[in-house]
């Protein structure tokens, strides 16, 4: 199933929802085991308990009456796996891949949603794709074996790390959390649906022109282990984002550099789960 947050015309409250064959199925307020749905975190749970347990839901919403929105919950961690891919254009010049998972944290205010615009920043010209599959921790646990990992993750969506490469270079947390520089979604995919994350691709598109493809394979660290090492530094809960690298083909490994202008139509492509898209707007 595809789990989202959305919010409708004229409302200012974010529901919860799933893709349902002609539109959206409100979640939040659905009671499972007596507690009803709140958080998305509640609702992938669920879903990872009991990959029926909103089976038959109809829609309450045409999908030209919402709009979404990230599909995380507002505070929501957000933990990033970086330099997990081999690339031939570090940014400080080594070549050799890391020795363990490269960490860093996302706060709240740097993605927008599926068809939200991304915004460039006044302070440079640098801002940089990079598409990630991201995954969705499903259910708490705390020093999970690699082994096991997978069995902990409760759905998967598209992140694009926005990066805005001048400030990435003396301060990765800078550089990788602009305001609204990066994206997520459009929803999560729940896990029952993707038999193999290290089957799956991502994909770029900068107006229409492929700048990135890569399986999820070609990792440094696969999902699993990415989870299991995040899980030896803090116990996981369930609508933890994790993020997990992005591929060769960014707008800074062109020879001149590619960096996103005003009014660039970007794609960001996981087959199987979907598709998120966004445009590129001037501070």
């Amino acid at each position: 199933m595809k789990l989202l947050r959305y919010t409708l015309a004229g409302e200012g409250s974010t529901h919860i929802g799933m893709a349902a064959s002609d539109g959206v199925a409100r979640l939040d307020g659905v009671e499972v085991d007596g507690a009803p749905i709140a958080t998305i975190g509640q609702a992938i749970a669920a879903a990872l308990a009991d990959p029926a347990a909103f089976a038959g839901a109809a829609a309450d919403h045409g999908w030209d009456d919402i709009a979404f929105a990230v599909p995380a919950d507002v505070g929501a961690r957000m933990l990033c796996a970086g330099a997990n891919y081999h690339k031939k254009y570090p940014l400080d010049g080594k070549v050799q891949a890391p020795a363990q998972p490269v960490y860093f944290n996302k706060p709240p205010g740097t993605l927008v949603a599926h068809g939200e615009d991304l915004v460039r920043p006044s302070v440079s010209v640098q801002l940089d794709y990079e598409v990630e599959l991201a995954v969705i921790i499903g259910r708490a646990g705390r020093h999970i074996a690699a082994a096991e990992a997978l069995d902990y993750v409760g759905g998967y969506t598209i992140l694009n790390d926005g990066s805005v490469r001048d400030w990435q270079r003396h301060s990765v947390a800078a550089g990788k959390n602009f305001f609204r520089s990066g994206s997520m979604g459009p929803w999560i995919t729940t896990a029952d649906e993707i038999a193999d994350p290290a089957a799956l691709e991502v994909i770029c598109r900068v107006n229409g022109e492929e700048r990135q493809r890569a399986g999820v394979s070609e990792m440094i660290f696969s999902v699993a282990e990415i989870v299991s090492y995040l899980s030896a530094v803090m116990p996981l809960e369930p609508g933890d984002v994790v993020a997990t690298g992005s591929p060769e083909g960014t707008g800074g490994s062109h020879d001149p550099p590619r960096w996103l202008i005003a009014g660039d139509e970007i794609s960001f492509e996981v087959p199987g789960i979907g598709v998120l898209q966004n445009r590129v707007i001037d501070e």
